[in-house]
């Protein structure tokens, strides 16, 4: 079942990712994300009242807390900087392939605090994975040093610093499903979210509430989907392990590639496609295994 939840999390994950590099030439990168998730609030309260799994939060233990309160502070204004400004910079084609690594990140802080051990399939799955990575830098038939593209290009270096954040994040998220629910944790951390990032626009003096009414239409589709997106992903990490889930979310990132080339006009390269070609071989791989 989890196969699915992850399945449905990368499809609308994908779906948002063109509206987002769009709205970021109009507002800034905290507006844009403070009001995604505080539009991704009504989608997810009705997963939780379908769901009908209520806890009172201040019986759950430090396993929820802490969690809830380091991704609500660390992860989502952090997150929302170097993912907007990623995507800002650089094609979707370009830079969201890179958030493939998020499974081969997850291998190593799964097995240490959640005890989940890959399989000598996932990990092959997870090579192919870094190889599809690894082509999106190539320039004719010259190889390259493996860090080099994220040298030379701030955005490629912004989207390789948010997927360490998404990994640690994920190891965070599992531990607090554990101590509570999937939906309920949704809940929880997108208002947590929700409260970090205004504080983050009223500190930083942001006032952009003006353009919204002007992006609310776009701006409420990316919510929902995002909402969809965020709780379905829970869903499959409760249920999965942590690098599997991660890796068949991450499909995500080649149809939002594809939507790149389709609807923006980004150019397609023979590295492009090779990457996206070893990128969705490995995630397969990794789902089977």
């Amino acid at each position: 079942m989890w196969i699915l939840y992850a399945l449905f999390s990368a499809l609308f994950a994908a779906t948002r990712r063109t509206n987002e590099k769009q709205l970021t030439g109009k507002l800034n990168h905290f507006t844009i994300a403070f009001a995604v998730q505080l539009l991704s609030l009504p989608a997810i309260g009705i997963a939780l009242l379908l769901h009908g799994h209520y806890f009172n939060p201040f019986l759950l233990g430090y396993k929820f807390w802490l969690p809830l309160i380091a991704t609500s502070i660390g992860f989502y204004p952090l997150n929302a900087y170097l993912y907007l400004q990623s995507i800002k910079r650089a094609e979707l084609s370009s830079v969201l392939p890179i958030q493939s690594l998020w499974p081969a990140f997850s291998l190593l802080p799964a097995w240490l605090t959640l005890g989940e051990t890959p399989s000598a399939l996932g990990i092959v799955g997870i090579f192919m994975t870094l190889l599809g990575v690894y082509a999106l830098g190539l320039k004719g038939r010259s190889l390259h040093h493996p860090l080099k593209p994220f040298r030379e290009n701030k955005a490629s270096r912004y989207m390789l610093f948010a997927v360490v954040l998404v990994t640690a994040a994920g190891v965070l998220d599992k531990i607090a499903i554990r101590a509570s629910d999937a939906v309920f944790y949704s809940f929880t951390s997108t208002i947590g979210a929700v409260i970090a990032l205004y504080l983050t626009i009223y500190l930083l003096k942001i006032n952009e509430f003006g353009k919204l009414r002007k992006s609310i239409r776009e701006l409420s589709i990316i919510g929902s989907l995002q909402g969809a997106s965020y709780t379905t992903y829970l869903l499959a990490v409760g249920a999965g392990p942590l690098a599997y889930v991660s890796s068949v979310r991450s499909s995500n990132v080649l149809i939002g590639s594809v939507l790149g080339i389709l609807l923006l006009k980004e150019k397609l390269t023979r590295a492009k496609l090779l990457s996206f070609g070893l990128i969705a071989a490995g995630a397969i791989l990794l789902a089977f295994s």
